[in-house]
Parts: structure tokens; sequence; C-alpha cells
């Protein structure tokens, strides 16, 4: 039975003093699991049902976990519902101690706020960590340039990999405050960490003076209201972003949309950078395997 295969896959991992994601149920490999992710933000198992299921298997599963809560050091369990109306929380195991509101979690000695409850983000995209293990070791003595930083981890990985400078940019005000507050929680080899809470677009002539910049990282929204849609804004954003780079400069490309696949990435580099060279998709973590690697998170590395 497939509860089977994943209650032993997320056994094999807790106890965990890292945060990371344990089940990607929409990659569609679990059948009946195509809507759930679960979440470890130790000591919390965070559960996510997107849309409506038959949640007969998960309840049994996340019963079994409940009564080795102790064992796995398990202090809640919670079940965030997306398809209702504000979001809403269950309390499946513990209190509410660690609901709606801050506390500190680890990934690989890197340490970033979260906060979970109404809020869809969590403060800290799991998906993302190879993307945050890449930039910590390839970061050093480089001018890195961290677009959509939301609360920055990307900037704070390319910080503790000794990048000489780093720039987060990210239009909320809140996300970048956050930022400045995980920076806080870490020692960094970096000591030029610049946060500017402001339209990318309305930035470019200031960014272009604070460069060049020798890596570029850009991890958009799909799409966000009128402020950026990938399809639209990308290739632009690239464009004005030019002159901002060093000749040489590497670009760190991310795409988070099931409807766009890598090749929509190598078309627009090739139209804006016709001199780059492709390098390599950085490898996505195991636990987030997809029937459609295409539709899942790509993360690519050119260089120019």
């Amino acid at each position: 039975m497939q509860k089977n295969i994943i209650l032993d896959n997320i056994l094999k991992v807790l106890p965990s003093d890292d945060t990371q994601r344990l089940l990607h149920g929409r990659g569609g490999l679990f059948k009946g699991w195509e809507q759930v992710n679960i979440e470890i933000y130790p000591p919390v198992l965070w559960v996510i049902i997107y849309q409506p299921i038959d949640e007969i298997e998960l309840i049994e599963t996340l019963a079994v976990l409940r009564d080795q809560a102790a064992q796995l050091a398990l202090e809640g369990i919670y079940i965030q519902r997306r398809y209702e109306a504000g979001n809403p929380v269950e309390i499946f195991h513990g209190t509410d101690s660690h609901l709606n509101v801050d506390f500190k979690v680890k990934e690989a000695g890197l340490s970033y706020w979260v906060n979970l409850g109404r809020n869809q983000n969590s403060g800290l995209f799991l998906d993302m960590c190879n993307g945050r293990k890449w930039l910590r070791e390839h970061a050093k003595d480089k001018a890195v340039l961290n677009l959509f930083s939301y609360t920055c981890s990307l900037g704070i990985a390319a910080a503790a990999g000794a990048a000489n400078s780093v720039v987060n940019i990210d239009m909320a005000k809140g996300a970048i405050k956050r930022g400045q507050q995980n920076l806080a929680l870490n020692e960094v080899a970096c000591q030029r960490n610049t946060f500017i809470a402001q339209d990318i677009f309305k930035m470019i002539k200031k960014l272009t003076q604070k460069g060049p910049f020798d890596l570029l990282i850009a991890d958009p929204p799909s799409f966000q209201s009128k402020a950026f849609d990938v399809r639209r804004d990308y290739e632009k954003l690239l464009t004005k972003l030019k002159p901002a780079l060093a000749e040489d400069a590497q670009l760190v490309l991310c795409l988070n949309s099931p409807a766009l696949g890598e090749s929509f990435l190598h078309e627009l580099v090739g139209r804006v950078f016709p001199e780059a060279s492709f390098v390599e998709r950085i490898a996505n973590p195991d636990v987030l395997a997809d029937v459609n690697e295409d539709a899942s998170l790509k993360v690519m590395l050119f260089q120019l």
C-alpha cells in the first residue's frame, strides 16, 4: 500500500534536526496522495492538503506518527487544508505552541525564522534546499544579486559561502525585514549584505550602479498579480539588467511553473544572452521526484 511506503520513507528521516520536505505528493508518484505535501519544521510535522481527498490513509499514517511522537521528537502535527476558506489548521497532535508564532529552524547549519499558520508560505521554501547548497559552495568572492529574494535564504546561503557582497531585493517590506532577521541568526563570511524593499523594475539604474555582479539569482513568482508574470516579464527584466552584470557572470535562473519547462529558460536566455552557455540544471532533492520532471522546480545555471 502507498501509505506503508510513505510511512517508511518518513520514518527513515525522523527524528530530524533539519527542516525538510518528507513527502512531495504533488510530484504524482503516490496515487491518492497527489494533493498532499508533508514537511518537518522541527519539532512540528506540517501537513498541507491542497484539494479535497479521501483522507483515510493520510489520517492512519499520521496516527502512527502521533503514537511514536516522543521517539520521533514531534511536539506537534498540524494539518492545513488549503482548499478551505482561510486555510484553516487542525492540531492533530500537541498544542498550538508552534502555530502562528515565529520559531527558528535549521537547514545544513544555517538558521531561519518560520511561521506556520494561516499564511500559505512558512517563510522558507524547502524545495530550494539544493539551490542554497549550491550557492554556499560556489559564491566565494563573488558579487551576488539576489532578485525576488523573499526572506533572503538564497542570499544568506551565498553570504555563508563567503560571497564578497550580496544585494537582496524584494518588493515586500515584510519579507526583506525577515531576511535581515535571518541574517542576524547566522555567522556569515560576507560582511557586505544589502537589503532593498522595492519593485525591481524601479531599481534597475541603481542596481547597475552597484554592479557589476558576478552571480545573478532570479527566483520569481510564476504570477504575482500585476507585479510580475514570468511569460511577460522575465525576459524584459533580464534584458534591462544586462548592464549590471559582469562579462563572465553566472546566472542562476529559477522557474516553478508546471506549465513552463526547461525550454522556456533556454529560449529566453538564448534571446537575451546569445553568447551564454548552459552549464547544468541544479538537481532537485530526491524527495521532489516528479512524474514529469519538466513540470517540477527548475533551477538552471548559465555562464556568460
